[in-house]
Parts: C-alpha cells; sequence; structure tokens
C-alpha cells in the first residue's frame, strides 16, 4: 500500500510539470518589397523588388565596371529605401567606388562625404574617409589629402595597417606639396610606429611600408638633385661631398626597400640606385667650367677638359650599368614586369652606348650654348594609390600608382558583402 502511493504521487508531479498552453509565436524578419505600377507598351503592369534584390543587382553591375548602371541603382536603393540602415552606408560607399571607377572625383567625393556625415563613427566610414582622401590625391588637392589622413589618425579604430596607411598617404600628400622637411618627419613617424609593434603585430600588407622606405629614399633624392655644383673651386669641392653625402644616403634607403622584398617598390628603387649614379655623372659634365677656359679662342681645350672629365667619372656610368643589370635579373628571378622593368632596360642599353670606346659624345659647348646644358629632368617616382585594393591584382582598382598597388581590403565588390 505504500509503494502504491507512493507511485502515485510520481505520476501526479509528472503532470505538473507538463507545460500547457500556446504554442510560442515566431517571427521571420523580410527585407522590405517595392511594388510599382509602370506604364508600358502593353498598358500598366506592377514591377516588385526588394532591397536586396536591387543591392545585387547594383553591385553586379559594379563588378562588371558598368559605373553609370551601378549609380543608378545604387542611388534607386538610397531613394526607395531610405530608412534601411543595413544598406544604407555599404551603397553609399559603393556608389563612390563607381563614381571613381568614371573618374568624376568630385562626385566620389560628395558621396564619401555624406557617410561621414551619416555615421562618422561606422567602420564603413573609416574605409570611406580613406577613399576621400585618396580621391583629394586624384584631384591634386594635396593640402586637403594630407588632411584627411590626418583626421584619421585621430580615430580609435585604426588597427596597425590602417596607421601605416594613413601616414604613408599624409607624408606622399606633403611630398607632392614639396614640403620634404615634414613628409620625412612622417615617414619616419611611420617607419618608427612600425619598428614599435613588428614584434607584437604582423601587417597584412607591407604596401604601404614599402612605400614609406622608398621615399624616404626619395626625399635625399631630391635633395640631390637640387644641389648644384658651383664655382669657385672651394665651394665646388664643397657642393661635391654634400651631393656625394645625399647619394649614399638615398642609396643606403633604396637598398634598404629592396631587402624589405615588395616586388614593386624593390623594382622601383633598384632602378633609382642606378640613376643616382648616372645622374651624378651628368651634374659633373654640366657643372660649371673654370673661367680660363671660356671665350672663343679655347674651343680645342675645352674639348680636352670634357675628355678627361668623361675618363675620371667613367666609374659613375659603370656603377649604373651594374646596378640596372643586377634590377633586371632581380626582376626576372621574381617574374616581375612593370614599368620600372622596362626603365632598367632602357637605362641599361643606353648605358651600354655609353662606355662603348666608339661612342661619340656630343659636344655641347658652353662658350656658345649661352648657358650651362641643363640635366634631364629625374624621372617619375612611384605614387601613393589612391584606392583600398581589395585583393593582389593591382588592375582591379582606379588610383595613380606608379608602380601599382597591390593588397587593401576592402574595397570594391568585395566591400559590398554585409
Amino acid at each position: 500500500m505504500v509503494s502504491l502511493l507512493l507511485l502515485s504521487a510520481c505520476a501526479g508531479k509528472a503532470k505538473q510539470d507538463v507545460a500547457v498552453g500556446p504554442p510560442p509565436v515566431e517571427h521571420i524578419e523580410m527585407d522590405p518589397i517595392k511594388i510599382s505600377a509602370v506604364r508600358g507598351p502593353d498598358g500598366v503592369h506592377l514591377e516588385t523588388f526588394d532591397v536586396a534584390e536591387l543591392f545585387e543587382h547594383a553591385g553586379k553591375a559594379l563588378a562588371e565596371k558598368r559605373w553609370d548602371d551601378a549609380i543608378t541603382s545604387y542611388e534607386l536603393l538610397q531613394k526607395e529605401f531610405p530608412g534601411d540602415k543595413k544598406y544604407q552606408l555599404p551603397s553609399l560607399y559603393n556608389e563612390g567606388l563607381a563614381y571613381q571607377g568614371k573618374k568624376d572625383w568630385a562626385k566620389a567625393a560628395e558621396t564619401f562625404k555624406k557617410m561621414e556625415a551619416l555615421a562618422p563613427n561606422s567602420p564603413d566610414t573609416k574605409d570611406a574617409l580613406f577613399q576621400l582622401g585618396a580621391t583629394y590625391a586624384e584631384m591634386g588637392n594635396w593640402p586637403t589629402s594630407a588632411t584627411i589622413f590626418a583626421q584619421l589618425m585621430e580615430r580609435k579604430d585604426m588597427t596597425a595597417d590602417d596607421k601605416i596607411e594613413a601616414y604613408a598617404r599624409r607624408g606622399f600628400a606633403q611630398f607632392q606639396l614639396k614640403d620634404l622637411d615634414t613628409a620625412e618627419r612622417t615617414f619616419s613617424t611611420a617607419l618608427y610606429f612600425f619598428r614599435s609593434i613588428e614584434k607584437e603585430e604582423r601587417l597584412q600588407t607591407d604596401f604601404y611600408l614599402g612605400l614609406v622606405k622608398y621615399h624616404l629614399g626619395q626625399i635625399p633624392h631630391e635633395r640631390f638633385r637640387a644641389l648644384p655644383l658651383r664655382l669657385p673651386e672651394t665651394q665646388m669641392a664643397k657642393d661635391m661631398d654634400d651631393k656625394a653625402r645625399l647619394l649614399l644616403t638615398a642609396q643606403r634607403q633604396y637598398i634598404e626597400t629592396i631587402k624589405m622584398g615588395n616586388p614593386q617598390w624593390a623594382s622601383a628603387s633598384g632602378y633609382q640606385v642606378g640613376s643616382l649614379y648616372e645622374e651624378f655623372y651628368d651634374a659633373f659634365i654640366h657643372a660649371p667650367i673654370p673661367p680660363e677656359l671660356m671665350g672663343t679662342g679655347n674651343v680645342e681645350k675645352r674639348e680636352i677638359y670634357y675628355d678627361e672629365l668623361r675618363k675620371k667619372i667613367r666609374i659613375l656610368l659603370e656603377k649604373s650599368l651594374r646596378t640596372h643589370e643586377q634590377n633586371l635579373l632581380m626582376l626576372e628571378r621574381l617574374g616581375v614586369q612593370n614599368e620600372w622593368r622596362d626603365k632598367s632596360k632602357l637605362a641599361f642599353a643606353k648605358l651600354q652606348k655609353m662606355l662603348d670606346p666608339s661612342y661619340k659624345f656630343d659636344f655641347a659647348d658652353p662658350a656658345t650654348a649661352g648657358s650651362q646644358t641643363p640635366a634631364p629632368p629625374p624621372p617619375p617616382t612611384p605614387a601613393a594609390p589612391a584606392g583600398r585594393p581589395g585583393n593582389s591584382d593591382p588592375d582591379d582598382h582606379p588610383g595613380v600608382r606608379d608602380p601599382k598597388p597591390t593588397e587593401r581590403a576592402p574595397t570594391g565588390p568585395e566591400r559590398q558583402i554585409l
């Protein structure tokens, strides 16, 4: 009897544990749908589309570089679904990329600035500010570009890659403004920052670090080019020493860039080292000659002077030739084909001719020319990329670049993934 009562009690307790009531309500969230009445040749019909479908359509146009179709679709999305926060910033960002693709820089800047006004603290807006600064660079508005990248450095959500890129782009803008001292400080700060974090944090790309190191070579290279060789002889001796020191400083930094291993910056740096020696040679050739050699009666003496000068400074051309040869061998080994390889090939061929004993130099007589023959203009330098590439294919992204930029995320169609 006791066992039966215990069994009945357990059974009764089990019934009380069973929940009684209506089943739980399941909520399903769907993207907004737009229904429009459209008048066509066959009369009025209804068209329906949702925000995700429209965004996908716009992204396909962007990926296929149908810039106008992409812009139209993104603008329609923003008009028809103004309250959809999920798609608002990505659609604005991608619309800006489409304007970049069209090279409509003013419209691109306007679009990226809308994002800053709507959501200044969003990670999407951070990327938009990088694009905005790069767009101003495309427009040649270097002061504003530098300001945008300085503004980015104040953000709290900057990664190590972001900071290196912002420093690099800001320094490049200052370099373009010919403010070499300020640019050098900016690039040096970037390098100091990298050295402070390199043991704890790995960069996703070395492109912008390469840009920094390369331009720390370009700055003394520019100073080297600007420094004249002047008479009297005591001044010229001092100028030669100063010019040689700048050459060695630039060369050392270019070699550091080559050691870093980024193929694009390595090829540019190899070319520039070869150019340094050839430019030094040209500086000697175009330097003022002693006054006693001037005058219409001293043509033969001047020819002898230049022949002897060329013999003494021939080693500079030999060094330039060897450097371009080494650069070409390195690029062949790496499988790199770019314009710096082409430039080195042309320079190598020219130097071979100049070093041939049978080569006849054109003698530009300074006494009859009226002034010293100007040195050739410096070769173009690599420019900072305008976009933030999302993969390693440099031809997929708009921007001022030479060599081509690589490895920067996110941008383009990849940026559309929500």
